[in-house]
């Protein structure tokens, strides 16, 4: 089969972004979950533990909404919904701020198995993927890892750093330079020397990983792995900016609900119009979120040759959107959103952290200027 064309602009069908009410639908699901098992508090107390995230929660997910197998193709154990309706689980997964490995295993790492070159040949370590019996973390790019045969098996030696969840990970999908060109290789976590790193966001845990000529299966060989890794981090530049947009339609609520409560001089702050011109700067930063991440989704269940400016668009808008939408809100709930211990400072750390993990929205913009040939 050869290979979609690739070209800037996007040729979508304008009705792919007319509202769907089973996305609506998916949407209170997951929000009615996240209420009973996931408040600030709880989010925090799971942060803090040994893991990292909630055993339970992640749990939950996986048995009550099957998140790993949502948009994994039906072919390989999956449920073959689109990235548009994983994206809704992603809004809500942000808003929450949640630290479960939804994008790192969920998304990511799922994705990553499910394109195997022969996944009934890695049967064993997909399905418990998909189940979330196993936590796959990702790393692509950074520091060089290479693999060879020996006797008969494939053996990966390097380091890559900044893994996200790559201490609490049972699998770890990662490219590395064969003979024959990049590939893709999956390594248990046991055969990994591991060391966690303090991170400005502790919902997003990172670690590095050390391989000295471990055990790897191959995943996806020289021939497909190029295709299939600028896949991988476009669905990863998407993933984020669904969650930022999640995040923006929160703090949006939360903040109106609190200058609605807070009084000044007799009357509520939020009656003050210097704050309702703040607050109105954020319903429009949430509406350009809401579009442009929406519009990337469908656009990447359109084809790749669809994806690629919308995605590099959303992730851009979102990234600012998040940004700028975090620190408003620390200023208009006044002294005490500067504490740690208020919400919205996680909201702040999140976003800041997502910057050095995910790349900012500067990298972004000129990755729309390459696009388009400016």
């Amino acid at each position: 089969m050869e290979d979609a064309v690739v070209h800037a602009w996007p040729e979508l069908d304008p009705a792919l972004m007319a509202p769907v009410a089973e996305r609506e639908q998916l949407r209170e699901v997951v929000r009615d979950l996240l209420r009973k098992h996931a408040d600030h508090e709880q989010v925090r107390a799971a942060a803090g533990s040994t893991g990292g995230y909630s055993a339970d929660l992640w749990r939950r997910l996986n048995a009550e909404l099957e998140v790993g197998r949502l948009a994994v193709p039906e072919q390989v154990g999956g449920h073959g919904f689109g990235i548009a309706d994983l994206a809704v689980v992603l809004e809500e997964c942000g808003a929450a701020l949640l630290p479960e490995p939804v994008l790192s295993s969920a998304v990511l790492g799922c994705q990553a198995l499910a394109a195997a070159d022969q996944p009934a040949g890695i049967g064993d370590l997909l399905e418990p993927a998909l189940a979330g019996d196993a936590v796959v973390a990702v790393s692509l790019g950074g520091s060089r890892l290479t693999a060879e045969r020996a006797g008969g098996e494939w053996l990966v030696s390097g380091r890559r750093e900044r893994v996200l969840h790559g201490a609490a990970a049972d699998l770890v999908v990662v490219d590395a330079a064969t003979p024959e060109g990049i590939a893709l290789f999956v390594l248990r976590a046991d055969d990994l020397a591991v060391t966690e790193r303090t991170t400005i966001d502790p919902t997003r845990r990172q670690a590095d990983l050390g391989a000295g000529a471990v055990p790897a299966r191959c995943v996806v060989g020289p021939e497909r792995s190029p295709r299939v890794v600028e896949r991988l981090r476009s669905l990863g530049d998407l993933a984020v900016a669904a969650e930022h947009t999640g995040i923006v339609g929160e703090l949006l609520r939360s903040t109106v609900e609190y200058v609605e409560q807070r009084e000044q001089f007799g009357r509520a702050i939020g009656s003050f119009q210097a704050v309702k011109h703040r607050l109105a700067d954020v319903l429009v930063d949430r509406e350009r979120a809401r579009s442009a991440s929406r519009c990337a989704a469908v656009a990447f269940d359109a084809g790749p040759g669809e994806a690629a400016l919308p995605v590099a668009i959303a992730a851009a808008v979102c990234a600012d959107a998040a940004m700028r939408t975090a620190h408003e809100s620390v200023q208009l709930h006044g002294g005490i959103g500067f504490t740690w211990e208020h919400h919205a400072h996680g909201y702040v750390r999140r976003v800041l952290g997502d910057e050095g993990l995910f790349g900012s929205s500067r990298e972004q913009r000129a990755r729309v200027a390459d696009l388009v040939g400016v």
